[in-house]
């Protein structure tokens, strides 16, 4: 361990290993420092339950004089790579078009559907075949018509949709697994589908029940930021206090979700640390702490990471550090990104949501304030994140954890800072609210938040109710 402290990257892997974030000038100080023993000295019970090692506590190791000149809080972290082989990226493609078959398959008309490998035996035109396939390849023909290759686990076949056809006005994302139903051409080796119906996974028509008895809220909020010089804290102060004062609303509320970016982070983007107002992300975890931890105890909180939060970028998100819960009260839990939470026997899928950002840009007509329509459209597709590759950072495992297996009661999702609620064939989402101010990038995009709204789902009604705490 002698010379690991002249290599930055070393440094910066060596406390990631232990689940420690260093601050830029406390990697500078300690790369000046040439004290071959340091980066071992600061492994110690103080910096592994704080998570975080600060140019103040490599001082108070060397025994320097505090400097606040040239201040730095850029935070390291180290440059993971995730190496996937081609076979992670075949099992992850398996997983997709296998949960995905099932689901097609089960409409009626996919019955008697089969495989492209049975497809190119047929050696004459067929009236009708249908498969179900992943789409690899979209493109348009020079008249106009729309060109598919698609695959299953086998083969590939080109499927060609015409332009006078319904079907035609599908919007079609690579990657995303459908149904086709249309006539086959057969000539020689050559064989094209040519289709007439598009099916999607989507989700069935539900009827929502309403049940006796007291209502049972759920209630949800999204991208709070705090630590940024925009968090709307007074807003976000008002509504704990809401909760608190226990009305005829606040009273029945029993479960609360908090779906992703609820701290701003640091080295997000670049020059960031000039719009916060608190620079070290412990700092404002346990700023966080302490609002969350002013809800009543008998309501459960859910906790989950978005971009800006202190886990890995790609999806699927693991839970927020362990060793943040010491700071939160009991009744606070960590979930991944995303989650399905089974509550008072309905599913309620939580998802942070950053494939809605590649949903506005692939979907025409789509725009951050028509985000509804980008939620529904993941609802039809039975998946979180359709197009691989995007904006997205996905990463390959033998387990797509993004498929829509189980069909949601509610669906909430966050990240675009929008406000949207609907209801999608009985399946009931909102696009949570924002509890940040417009930012600069927003201004520069055009796009005015619509912060500081709080919504309350019942779970035994079709019931929803909003709440502004706009100030």
């Amino acid at each position: 361990m002698e010379d690991i402290y002249r290599d930055r990257s070393r440094i910066i892997e060596f406390f990631n290993s232990h689940g420690l974030l260093i601050a830029s000038d406390a990697l500078d100080l300690l790369l000046k420092s040439n004290s071959g023993d340091l980066v071992n000295r600061l492994i110690t019970r103080e910096t592994l339950d704080s998570g975080y090692i600060s140019v103040d506590k490599i001082r108070q190791t060397l025994n320097i004089p505090y400097d606040s000149s040239d201040r730095k809080f850029e935070i390291y972290l180290p440059d993971v790579r995730v190496k996937s082989s081609v076979d992670d990226f075949r099992g992850y493609f398996v997983s997709r078009y296998e949960k995905l078959r099932k689901i097609i398959s089960l409409s009626s008309a996919m019955r008697g559907s089969t495989d492209i490998k049975g497809i190119k035996k047929i050696r004459e035109d067929v009236r009708e075949v249908k498969l179900v396939a992943m789409v690899s390849e979209v493109s348009v023909t020079r008249n106009g018509h729309r060109r598919l290759l698609v695959e299953d686990l086998d083969d590939s076949i080109e499927v060609m949709i015409m332009k006078n056809k319904k079907s035609f006005n599908e919007i079609i994302l690579e990657d995303e697994v459908i149904g086709i139903v249309g006539g086959l051409s057969a000539k020689g080796d050559r064989k094209t589908i040519f289709a007439n119906e598009i099916i999607r996974p989507d989700i069935p028509y539900r009827v929502i029940d309403d049940e006796k008895g007291d209502p049972v809220y759920v209630a949800s909020l999204s991208d709070i930021h705090v630590g940024s010089k925009t968090f709307r804290k007074n807003d976000f102060i008002q509504m704990i206090n809401w909760i608190k004062r226990s009305d005829s609303d606040s009273s029945r509320i029993k479960y609360l979700v908090l779906s992703g970016d609820v701290v701003d982070g640091i080295g997000v983007y670049p020059g960031q640390d000039s719009d916060l107002e608190i620079l070290e992300p412990l700092e404002q975890y346990r700023k966080l702490s302490e609002y969350v931890n002013q809800v009543p105890e008998d309501i459960k909180v859910f906790i989950m990471p978005g971009n800006h939060d202190i886990v890995r970028l790609a999806e699927p998100q693991p839970v927020l550090p362990e060793r943040l819960k010491k700071d939160f009260n009991d009744n606070i839990y960590f979930l991944p990104n995303p989650y399905n939470l089974v509550l008072e026997g309905k599913n309620v899928l939580i998802y942070h949501g950053m494939s809605l950002n590649d949903m506005v840009e692939l979907i025409p007509g789509l725009n951050f304030s028509t985000v509804g329509k980008a939620i529904e459209e993941l609802l039809r597709r039975r998946h979180l994140a359709p197009k691989y590759g995007g904006k997205t950072p996905l990463i390959p495992s033998p387990n797509d954890y993004h498929v829509i297996e189980t069909v949601p009661d509610i669906f909430i999702t966050g990240h675009v800072h929008s406000h949207t609620i609907g209801n999608y064939k009985g399946v009931r989402y909102v696009n949570s609210s924002t509890w940040q101010s417009q930012t600069d990038y927003q201004k520069m995009m055009n796009f005015s938040p619509n912060p500081s709204m709080f919504t309350l789902f019942d779970l035994k009604s079709k019931s929803t109710i909003i709440k502004d705490f706009k100030s």
